[in-house]
């Protein structure tokens, strides 16, 4: 394993005023006090999913893109169905169009059959040619909360894709984040939204929730200071958070990314951040289960390389993970991709955490997978097949049509 380089705490970006600049970017409060425990892959994030429902006693809140009918679906859906014959109250979104892309489709009748409340957000319908005007506009966030106490943010989804591959399943590389403290309030009132938009009432669903409880919060349970960002088409939350963070940033930045078509504004960010001297490393599918978005990431690695950043492309199936590490203190998981589909279009949710011990060990997550990938060279990089660049650019082209 790659030895990680030693960090101390930064000043810049755990100082108050820096805090309240990143809760002011996400429009969202910093809360203090939480227990935070990252989850690699499905290998740790699905046992841990299915431990919080089995002990789940009052509620279930569940959102995912995709909740498929195969192997792993049919073990959440049973786990859900006895969590309700507990006499928890169950809740289920899903995004159909999510649940196209995966064999099996949805889970939804399996849901349904057992009494669960399983709704699709924003259904697609030729009986009504005006559903598909949200084609674009999709629930892509993955969160699990239980009883209103503890919550897993990611970016993994309900399918075989995400299981181990000893397990049978695709064994995709990807990342979560399970939150215990004040925070789970804001995450439950972000469920509560996305539930009240799949009705078509978000407005009186909101000002409902906020008016009965006012956010009741947890107990504080650790020491991490957590700020739930959430994005919706056109707010750009995630990318503002991005460039700031790089233009902030004193040591370390550090990315994995699927779908690395970043916005120019992030971009040129990352490159200012690398020319001054920042530790900038990405990590991106050598082979992606979408092509046209591989190769139209590959748009930044010349510029990158130039101003001193360093790129890696994963060895294995399929790198899914959305995370962010920046000066070993700050930490952000979730589903926010870097490309336009995630950062213009959807509904995404993710978790940002400012603490020391949970950077350290993003950092160790990330030299760990490194091991597993290949670094990709400039010289290398610069006699590359013409061929190859023509196909880059034009899914360049493509990308932001996205």
């Amino acid at each position: 394993m790659a030895t990680v380089a030693n960090s101390t705490a930064t000043p810049r970006l755990l100082s108050v005023a820096s805090l309240e600049r990143i809760s002011a970017i996400a429009q969202a409060p910093l809360r203090y006090g939480h227990h935070v425990r990252i989850l690699h892959d499905g290998a740790l994030a699905f046992p841990a999913m299915l431990a919080m429902i089995r002990a789940a006693r009052r509620n279930v809140s569940f959102e995912n893109f995709i909740f498929a009918h195969d192997g792993t679906g049919e073990t959440f859906a049973a786990a859900l169905a006895r969590a309700h014959q507990r006499g928890a109250d169950i809740r289920v979104l899903y995004d159909p169009v999510g649940t196209w892309l995966v064999k099996g489709g949805s889970i939804r009748r399996r849901l349904l059959k057992e009494q669960i409340r399983a709704r699709p957000f924003r259904p697609l319908s030729m009986a009504a040619p005006w559903s598909w005007s949200h084609l674009r506009h999709r629930d892509h966030r993955k969160l699990l909360i239980v009883d209103q106490l503890a919550a897993i943010v990611g970016g993994i989804c309900i399918a075989d894709h995400w299981a181990p591959a000893e397990h049978g399943g695709g064994g995709w590389r990807d990342t979560a984040v399970l939150v215990r403290g004040p925070a789970v309030a804001d995450l439950q009132l972000a469920f509560e939204r996305m539930w009240g938009r799949a009705m078509g009432k978000v407005r009186e669903n909101f000002t409902t929730l906020v008016q009965a409880q006012s956010l009741t919060l947890p107990p504080p349970r650790g020491n991490a200071r957590v700020v739930v960002v959430g994005d919706r088409p056109r707010t750009q939350r995630v990318a503002a958070l991005y460039e700031w963070l790089a233009d902030n940033a004193e040591h370390c930045i550090e990315i994995s990314d699927a779908y690395f078509v970043a916005p120019e504004r992030v971009f040129r960010a990352l490159i200012r951040a690398a020319q001054r001297g920042v530790e900038v490393r990405l990590l991106v599918p050598g082979r992606n289960n979408h092509p046209i978005a591989g190769l139209a990431a590959r748009r930044i690695y010349q510029p990158l390389l130039e101003a001193g950043g360093r790129i890696w492309e994963w060895n294995g199936v399929m790198l899914h993970a959305k995370t962010l590490a920046v000066d070993g203190v700050i930490t952000m998981i979730g589903s926010s991709n870097l490309d336009p589909l995630s950062l213009h279009r959807n509904y995404e949710l993710n978790v940002l955490v400012a603490d020391q011990k949970t950077g350290q060990r993003m950092r160790e997550v990330f030299a760990s997978d490194i091991e597993l990938a290949r670094e990709v060279g400039l010289e290398e990089w610069r006699h590359r097949p013409l061929r190859y660049r023509v196909a880059e650019w034009a899914a360049g082209l493509f990308g932001w049509n996205l």
